[in-house]
């Protein structure tokens, strides 16, 4: 059997969230026949991402994905963050066989930490962003790059994690059917939102749900670094509706499925599903669900701009006044056919651009 090429995943971030968890396992899954799929995360120890060979640190590979979503985000507005220059830096380590694919420019990257970015994008083969306005500013600044969507809608949920969710909630004595499942995160100087208007117009919403008869189910997506960790915000919304309890993938996952895959399975059951967290609403349509779509930024906007998804801002959210729309979402089912083969082709044609001809040293104009 021919040895396969070896891809390496720069940039990554954290197998606890489960978002960047898909993600990894998306391009396995997509590549995996063609390629050795190599990553190093920082957990300790690192939660299953299948179809992945995790490394201490990333060794000499042929070709290098820039991967995760919002990596580019530069917190301190005025400033470089380390993270930020980082991030650069991994980027122009092989320049000649390294791809950017399924990444948005957030908001927080401008001005001069924009520039250096394009700077750097310059050297790149092939870009490949997954919202619209990424894919705009790009455009305008002279930067050659393709527009799809987010990696992980190439994902497809499994036999097993279907069976081990239905077990779970059985136990759990959830009644899916008549449940909401809600995302939750906190916002900090990445995403710039009121916490506490958040936080109340979410226990809000868990009590309209509860008196309309469903179950409040909150979802820990994230348990990573810092900010990025689900927990505290979504007990301080329990505790202002205690009909809502916590749902944690991963401590129900158990080492059996992956976790993005059991939460595939879990929105396929579920009644009704109110995404916050970007990949809530990606991973429940990409399991063929439609969400509700309380995006914070220009990626989950985009969602709702580009494939019609029913939502509304965070910063413009009242749980009164949307709430009928919300119920209207209830088990109604969406087709990811057309995206997912979108996703996989965008990213063959761009793997394509490094076996040209002179790929070597060039630069967009």
């Amino acid at each position: 059997m021919p040895v396969r090429a070896h891809l390496g995943l720069i940039n990554t971030y954290s197998s606890l969230n489960i978002g960047d968890a898909a993600i990894y396992s998306a391009l396995a899954a997509l590549l995996g026949k063609e390629y050795e799929i190599l990553a190093a995360v920082g957990d300790d120890p690192p939660r299953m991402m299948p179809g992945l060979v995790l490394c201490p640190a990333l060794p000499v590979c042929d070709v290098y994905l820039s991967v995760g979503g919002d990596i580019f985000n530069n917190s301190r507005e005025w400033f470089l963050t380390r993270r930020f220059l980082g991030n650069l830096s991994a980027l122009m380590r092989y320049p000649d066989r390294t791809i950017l694919f399924g990444q948005s420019i957030p908001a927080s990257c401008h001005g001069f930490s924009f520039q250096l970015l394009v700077r750097c994008l310059r050297r790149l083969p092939a870009i490949c962003v997954r919202d619209a306005l990424s894919h705009r500013r790009l455009l305008a600044a002279g930067i050659q790059a393709r527009l799809s969507y987010d990696t992980a809608f190439a994902l497809q949920g499994s036999a097993p994690a279907r069976e081990h969710a239905r077990s779970l909630l059985r136990q759990e004595e959830i009644d899916p059917t008549q449940s909401a499942l809600i995302s939750v995160r906190p916002f900090s100087s990445m995403y710039r939102h009121n916490n506490e208007r958040f936080v109340a117009g979410l226990a809000r919403l868990c009590r309209l749900l509860a008196d309309a008869g469903l179950r409040p189910l909150l979802l820990l997506q994230s348990l990573a670094h810092g900010p990025d960790h689900d927990a505290a915000v979504a007990a301080e919304i329990a505790a202002r509706e205690p009909r809502a309890r916590l749902v944690d993938p991963f401590h129900w996952a158990g080492g059996e499925v992956a976790d993005w895959d059991l939460l595939m399975a879990i929105f396929q059951l579920v009644g009704l599903i109110i995404g916050v967290r970007y990949h809530t609403c990606v991973l429940a349509l990409a399991a063929g669900r439609l969400p509700y779509n309380l995006h914070y930024s220009n990626k989950g906007r985009d969602l709702s701009e580009r494939l019609g998804i029913p939502g509304i801002g965070v910063e413009h959210f009242d749980p009164d006044a949307q709430f009928q729309d919300i119920l209207r979402t209830a088990e109604r089912r969406w087709d990811p056919a057309a995206v997912r083969d979108h996703v996989g082709r965008s990213l063959r044609e761009c793997l394509r651009i490094l076996e040209e001809p002179g790929v070597s040293g060039r630069h967009h104009q």
